[in-house]
């Protein structure tokens, strides 16, 4: 071997050697981390680290596993596992971006006083240039009310591709109770979402708790919408 191919392959051994041992701490703000998710502290590299005390949008998560998979880098392409206890997540980013698999239980913040939880079962909703590319999985989810009107009420629904974006209709998986409740999520491919709700019941002290989380009379019953962005 040649005393340059010599120091060619000397230098690519370095930075490979750099590339593994990278501090998740120095290189975290490059990931490109979710939208209002924080830690106390980043530990370990950035293909196997932490996130000690992390948190979503004011919501503990506790600690985390993170890290990027080095194969679908070579193809241009971002994958980022995050895991913590019974909860895994996928994220991609690149030529298909969102949510590639999710299992677990999700804290999210809340509505209005409106205790929300999604429940993820082999979840995805994954989007290209043209829009909306691959949806699949269930979503359940748990609100709970404020002023304990009612026990907790879980909807649950499956996504689909809706056109260029993602839709996710929720439907009570109980439709006895006393309050009807239903609602659609749509999700555009830049993470813009348009959550609307529907709420029907007759109960008094249950229309002052909707009006008390931000519904208000419409046609049919009560609604609320709530539009943002998750990037």
């Amino acid at each position: 071997m040649s005393p340059r191919r010599g120091l060619a392959w000397a230098f690519a051994a370095f930075v490979a050697a750099m590339l593994l041992l990278a501090p998740l701490q120095l290189v975290l703000p490059r990931i490109g981390l979710p939208a209002g998710l924080g830690a106390l502290e980043a530990r370990g590299s950035v293909w196997n680290g932490q996130l000690r005390a992390a948190h979503w949008r004011g919501q503990p998560l506790g600690d985390l596993q993170i890290g990027l998979a080095p194969l679908p880098l070579l193809a241009g392409r971002q994958q980022l596992h995050l895991q913590g206890g019974s909860t895994r997540l996928l994220l991609s980013r690149g030529r298909r971006a969102g949510l590639a698999a999710g299992d677990g239980v999700v804290a999210l913040p809340p509505i209005a006083g409106v205790g929300l939880r999604a429940l993820l079962d082999d979840a995805r909703l994954l989007f290209d240039a043209g829009g909306c590319r691959e949806a699949s999985g269930r979503v359940r989810v748990e609100l709970t009310l404020p002023l304990d009107a009612l026990p907790p009420m879980i909807l649950s629904g499956t996504p689909v591709c809706d056109g260029r974006g993602g839709r996710l209709v929720l439907l009570p998986e109980d439709a006895s109770g006393p309050l009807a409740l239903e609602a659609t999520l749509d999700i555009e491919a830049d993470g813009r979402y348009r959550l609307q709700a529907l709420a029907r019941g007759d109960n008094p002290a249950l229309r002052r708790a909707l009006q008390a989380a931000g519904f208000q009379a419409a046609a049919g019953g009560m609604s609320r919408v709530d539009e943002g962005t998750l990037n």
